[in-house]
């Protein structure tokens, strides 16, 4: 069950770091760079998800791994659509 839950915010997490980002290369690409670096969290979010009880025993680790690989993903797609996405063109005010 807590597999489908981090499967579910994993791809909310990448479809709205892509969809507000729409036509802005620049925000794309960084948004891309953090979704990366989120996944150095691992280490800090695995003791503190068994301290509360959230996950347990080597399901829960399970999970979570795919929870950042998922994330880890995401990101790289997101820099990659961010590298070939065009800019909006500036509209002059006649």
């Amino acid at each position: 069950m807590i597999l489908i839950i981090f499967i579910v915010v994993a791809l909310a997490i990448v479809t709205f770091s892509l969809s507000l980002t729409t036509r802005k290369k620049k925000k794309r690409i960084i948004t891309g760079i953090v979704l990366l670096l989120s996944v150095l969290t691992y280490p800090l979010t695995l003791p503190l998800l068994h301290e509360t009880k959230v996950i347990h025993g080597l399901e829960g680790t399970a999970s979570l791994i795919v929870f950042h690989l998922l994330i880890l993903l995401g990101g790289m797609i997101v820099i990659i659509a961010g590298i070939f996405t065009k800019t909006e063109p500036n509209e002059s005010i006649e």
